[in-house]
């Protein structure tokens, strides 16, 4: 049973070493916030698929950050921050490669999210504006801006 547990312990100890360096490559990758914007942009649908967050999570890959875990768009309220993206106010003035993420509400349960291409929020589609829905006007919806400076 001992040596059953130090397996195990042992096994641990490497993933989280793994995992800890893998963090570290993520977060020290080089941006490029026009080439995730123009992929974005080009791969757009006509109109929503329901899949902003693949949608967004393939434009951030052509950007150079190797994203390769998934996750409902509200996810990424946890995942950006890791990636080295930083919160920025809702009236700076926008960047390209800026990423906006709805937290759910109403019958909205997976959230939103959208990539700026510098005139326009992209997600699964092109949209008109920020807002995508009229549950995301309602008192009480979060949403944060997220931003990635190359150090």
């Amino acid at each position: 049973m001992k040596r059953l547990v130090k397996v195990i312990t042992m096994l641990l100890a490497g993933v989280l070493i793994i995992s800890a360096g893998s963090l570290l490559y993520l977060r020290h990758c080089n941006w490029r916030p026009e080439e995730a914007a123009y992929c974005a942009t080009e791969h757009a649908e006509k109109r929503s698929v329901g899949m902003c967050a693949l949608y967004v999570r393939r434009a951030i890959i052509a950007g150079g950050v190797p994203l390769h875990i998934g996750g409902n768009a509200w996810t990424y309220k946890y995942t950006l921050p890791l990636l080295n993206f930083h919160k920025v106010g809702k009236k700076s003035e926008r960047k390209v490669g800026d990423i906006v993420v709805f937290q759910p509400i109403g019958g909205r349960k997976f959230g939103h999210i959208a990539i700026w291409n510098g005139t326009q929020w992209v997600s699964d589609f092109k949209q008109r504006g920020i807002i995508v829905h009229s549950d995301y006007l309602k008192e009480g919806c979060e949403y944060a801006i997220y931003r990635r400076n190359n150090d």
